[in-house]
């Protein structure tokens, strides 16, 4: 399949599950045998969020075992916007004695399961509220390696653009269903629908951000002590937060307040 008629095809698509399919298929015609693509933004989480075609029990394996957790490809991921594949990352060799490195178990479990390479692509990005996310999208080969070498050495950038219009088609098409959602459930969605701060709260948490005390702060806004700390109490209440630094960060991460 020529580039512009993968492109074309996941345009079209307008639901995850059209896209999941729509991008095995294109996958297969260059030879990979299935795809995963998975939330590399959190790394305190044990199951993130994915979506692809991976045989059951290899994610069974994979979740089980925890190996989102050292995985050297998602670790990698997190520095990195070029693609790469498994053969590119740096794991500690295993020499026979001692305890296997946990990026080694979890490159050895995929090769148990029958996947001699991979080519993993990073994506960035940033929604609507500022927030940064990453994902890793990695394409499993189960033919011979030096067949998988030959494709990329034609093919790596096709696969590339590929994957940046199919990430943000995801993107799209998750940003509508959120906005087709009604009442509740759409302000879960939207934090800042949910959170108001006034004005002068949004000052003092702000000032409070550039690293200004209550008393620089009132000098700043020419109000008193007690009321700027009367601003930040009732700021910090509306964001759940468990005190100033904790409101200050959470205001920045929901889009509240510049510093």
């Amino acid at each position: 399949m020529k580039v512009d008629e993968a492109v074309g095809a996941i345009e079209t698509c307008s639901s995850t599950e059209e896209l999941k399919n729509t991008l095995q298929g294109i996958i297969e015609d260059y030879g990979f045998s299935s795809f995963n693509m998975l939330d590399a933004g959190n790394p305190h989480v044990d199951v993130p969020f994915y979506i692809g075609t991976t045989p059951e029990n290899w994610v069974s394996t994979y979740i089980s075992n925890g190996f989102v957790h050292v995985d050297p490809c998602v670790a990698r991921v997190r520095r990195s916007n070029t693609p790469f594949s498994w053969g590119d990352v740096d794991v500690p060799k295993y020499e026979g004695t001692g305890r296997k490195s946990g990026a080694w178990k979890t490159m050895e479990a995929a090769q148990d399961h029958g996947f001699r390479e991979g080519f993993v692509v990073p994506f960035h990005y940033t929604d609507p509220l500022g927030r940064v996310y990453s994902s890793s999208s990695a394409f499993y080969w189960t033919d011979p390696v030096k067949k998988y070498r030959f494709l990329l050495s034609r093919k790596r950038y096709d696969l590339h653009l590929i994957m940046i219009y199919w990430a943000q088609r995801a993107i799209d098409i998750v940003a509508e269903q959120h906005r087709n959602r009604q009442g509740i459930l759409e302000a879960q969605q939207d934090p800042r629908t949910a959170i108001t701060l006034t004005d002068r709260e949004r000052d003092v948490l702000s000032w409070a951000a550039r690293g200004k005390t209550v008393a620089d702060t009132a000098g700043i806004l020419f109000i008193s002590e007690s009321t700027v700390e009367t601003h930040l109490r009732h700021a910090i209440a509306k964001l759940g937060a468990s005190n100033k630094t904790h409101g200050v960060v959470k205001a920045i991460y929901l889009g509240l307040i510049d510093v």
